[in-house]
């Protein structure tokens, strides 16, 4: 790289401009072009005259339109890393030469310049100017007309017309304006005549194998052109009652073009069929038996060959009832791959677990000998898995199908844990048989979906459990007890339950305030076991904090109100009464004191500070004594503005 002696940007452009004198093309239209381009340079390298004698090597030009050089002196750009007007000498270029410039033809160099241009130079002998490109753009335009490549194969695919006919005029112009359509690098949509093909062999579907001796068109990107590869192996899909071109055939040959699976057409001139012709990745995409495309590429799944099988086997069996069956079926025929079939199943493909029964009224564990049908992607089939640990839950009372029966069915489906329906034919009780990941979502007790899958809680279940209990406790006050009910009912966390606390399980420790006592708790907690889905009580020792309530003997609305808003907050066990003075009192957990105040019990304005606004605005009011401006309305006014903080 050569460093020029003017560095700064705005200085090199003033030295370009005042240069201006020092050169000409000969041409005052390209003089002016020049000027003009180098006054508005802003990056990239700067638009020169170029004396023709600074171009060497130059390729031997025929009858192209482009061809390379060296250029001894090489392009000037300012760069902006090293903040200095840089050349690059003995670079190569790309020669695109100019015939005849006018004013008009100005325009026409403009459009040329789109991208690594240089400058403008002149043959001597010929006096043909000449636009030098960096070596790049000889890859994106013909060196024979220099047009694009694409738009140079859209010209000659249009003079190829007249090469070639359908004989359907629709037909033509459709193939032809799929062609103009043209990717740079696919192949190309054509006509082909059916004599090019060798028939190797017939398969499914109206489909054969064959060898296209003369083989397809594509863009061959080396030789930028286009080239046919010959003996090329494709499929033939005939399409009979095809005689009529339709706006149907056409849209579903434009669908195959999309997925780049298709050669062209063809038609048989015995039968004067069509016929499409797909290259070898027609299977990859679409069924070899129907045709239809596929719902996972991956696993090759079609869904209408597995509904035409599914409705094949609809004579197999039934349920004995005609709106059951039509559920079934219907059911099946949403069927998606990886989805276990849900089906009608035969009760005496179970082997019941009878002891289940006594740990689960709701459901019954059993094996089913048969199992269920999963979808083998290997084998693209339906297979069984042979006995296979099941649930079993009975519909009571289900003996007639009704639209709440089959709804519930339905919200199974959702979830993916049922295999079917079953009935027994004792009872008459219809069944449905369960997967093995139905007790991750429902309680096996009562059946009701879990609130909290993860620690799979059954609100139901516990609201039983805590109803059952209201019997073995009370505080003496029927509002208290209805009250203390509902917050348990409302289970605000799965564990700790809000309860009535007897007085003598505390231990006090020390007062901390007027209304505040640290105490140790002693006692069985009554908590909810999320693994054994039952109230039980724990061994709990731990410090905790009684409020006491004075003026409380009274249940106010107020009073519960207070009790409630510090359940949201999730910091209080539950409320006592003192049985000496008949004061209730709130027991908090020790969390309380990082929310609220030890000593008044208000709300912290800061949790993180421990700011007590209350706290505060007493201290400042205590001190009001302690100091005076001699002025009444000052003290009122300073010690307003205090009390505000």
């Amino acid at each position: 790289m050569k460093i020029l002696d003017f560095r700064d940007l705005t200085a090199g452009k003033k030295i370009i401009a005042e240069n201006f004198a020092s050169w000409t093309s000969g041409n005052e239209i390209i003089d002016n072009f020049i000027q003009e381009k180098q006054l508005n340079y802003n990056e990239d390298a700067v638009f020169e005259w170029i004396p023709y004698s600074e171009l060497m090597d130059i390729k031997e030009i025929g009858n192209n339109c482009l061809t390379t050089a060296i250029w001894k002196e090489g392009s000037l750009y300012y760069n902006k890393d090293e903040k200095e007007w840089i050349r690059c000498p003995y670079e190569i270029v790309t020669l695109r030469f100019l015939y005849d410039v006018t004013d008009e033809s100005i325009n026409k160099i403009k459009a040329y310049l789109t991208f690594g241009y240089y400058g403008v130079s002149q043959t001597p002998d010929t006096k043909v100017y000449i636009l030098v490109f960096n070596k790049g753009y000889i890859d994106d335009y013909c060196g024979k007309c220099g047009n694009t490549y694409e738009k140079c194969q859209t010209n000659h695919l249009k003079d190829n017309f007249i090469n070639w006919t359908s004989r359907n005029v629709i037909l033509d112009a459709f193939i032809q304006k799929m062609q103009l359509k043209l990717n740079n690098y696919g192949k190309i949509f054509e006509w082909i005549p059916y004599n090019e093909f060798i028939i190797i062999r017939e398969l499914e579907n109206y489909t054969t194998l064959a060898m296209w001796e003369k083989g397809p068109l594509y863009y061959n990107s080396d030789d930028k052109k286009l080239v046919r590869k010959s003996c090329e192996m494709v499929y033939l899909k005939y399409l009979y009652n095809s005689q009529e071109i339709t706006d149907e055939f056409l849209n579903e040959v434009e669908s195959y073009l999309e997925k780049s699976v298709i050669f062209g057409i063809s038609q048989n001139p015995d039968k004067e069929v069509y016929l499409l012709v797909f290259n070898d990745k027609y299977f990859d995409h679409y069924c070899e038996k129907c045709g239809s495309k596929y719902e996972n590429n991956f696993n090759k799944w079609c869904k209408q060959c597995k509904i035409n099988q599914l409705k094949n086997n609809f004579t197999n069996w039934t349920s004995g009832n005609i709106q059951l069956d039509d559920f079934i079926q219907k059911v099946q025929l949403e069927f998606y791959v990886y989805y276990t079939l849900f089906e009608w199943i035969p009760y005496n493909e179970f082997i019941i677990n009878k002891e289940s029964g006594k740990y689960r009224k709701h459901i019954t564990l059993a094996i089913w000998e048969k199992g269920p049908l999963h979808y083998n992607t290997n084998d693209n089939n339906f297979v069984r898995q042979p006995c296979e640990k099941v649930y079993l839950k009975c519909l009571h009372s289900s003996q007639t199908i009704t639209v709440q029966f089959l709804n519930e069915v339905k919200s199974y489906l959702k979830n993916k844990v049922i295999f079917g329906i079953s009935q027994n034919p004792d009872t008459q009780v219809y069944l449905l048989v369960f997967n093995n990941k139905y007790v991750n979502y429902y309680c096996e007790k009562c059946g009701n979906k879990y609130e909290d899958i993860y620690y799979k809680c059954c609100k139901q279940c516990q609201i039983n459990q805590l109803e059952d209990n209201f019997i073995n406790w009370t505080s003496g006050n029927i509002k208290l007890d209805d009250f203390i009910q509902k917050m348990q009912l409302k289970i605000y966390e799965y564990n700790t339950l809000f309860e009535w606390i007897p007085y003598n399980e505390f231990i006090i420790i020390k007062e901390l305030g007027k209304h505040t006592t640290l105490a140790m708790w002693e006692k069985d907690l009554l908590y909810y076991n999320t693994n054994n889905k039952k109230l039980v009580k724990r061994s709990y020792k731990n410090k905790v904090y009684l409020k006491y309530l004075y003026n409380s003997q009274e249940i106010s609305d107020e009073f519960l109100n207070e009790i409630e808003s510090y359940l949201k907050n999730n910091v209080i066990f539950g409320i006592s009464q003192n049985p000496e003075k008949g004061v209730y009192l709130l027991v908090f957990k020790y969390i309380y004191i990082d929310h609220y105040c030890e000593k008044c019990g208000n709300k912290y304005e800061d949790s993180y500070n421990k700011w007590c606004d209350q706290c505060q605005s007493n201290q400042l009011k205590n001190n009001f004594t302690d100091w005076t401006s001699g002025k009444a309305t000052q003290i009122q006014f300073f010690g307003s503005r205090n009390i505000e903080i």
